[in-house]
């Protein structure tokens, strides 16, 4: 791959055609001319198209990374929530205690677990 062309390499061989071009004939001067501008527009083109694909590239690098975060945080919740679902779920935790004295786990708790996990989604909301 070659290296993009820096406004110094194009001042350059720009300089080394023009030089050239004063050493020939009027036909082929105004020729090479119209030649040269042609491939300095297209130069500038694609300078111009190169710019904003790496802006695109960007964008589309910080869309990436915010999709990233929002994917981890997603993961995250899912977990807070099956942690949350394994709790009710355990047939364990509402059982009363032994002797029949005190309440289950999940009495005890009365919804706190669940309603905390609600009041997250709710601040992201």
């Amino acid at each position: 791959m070659t290296n993009p062309m820096t406004p110094e390499r194009i001042e350059e061989i720009t300089n080394d055609i023009l030089n050239a071009l004063s050493m020939a004939d009027s036909k082929s001067v105004i020729a090479a001319s119209k030649g040269l501008n042609d491939l300095l527009a297209a130069l500038e083109e694609s300078q111009q198209q190169l710019k904003m694909r790496e802006e695109m590239l960007e964008e589309a690098l910080n869309i990436g990374s915010r999709l990233e975060k929002r994917y981890i945080e997603a993961q995250q919740t899912i977990a807070r929530q099956r942690e949350v679902l394994e709790f009710y779920a355990n047939q364990e935790n509402w059982e009363l205690p032994s002797f029949g004295r005190g309440q289950s786990k999940v009495t005890s708790d009365r919804g706190s677990k669940a309603r905390e996990l609600l009041e997250e989604g709710s601040d992201k909301a």
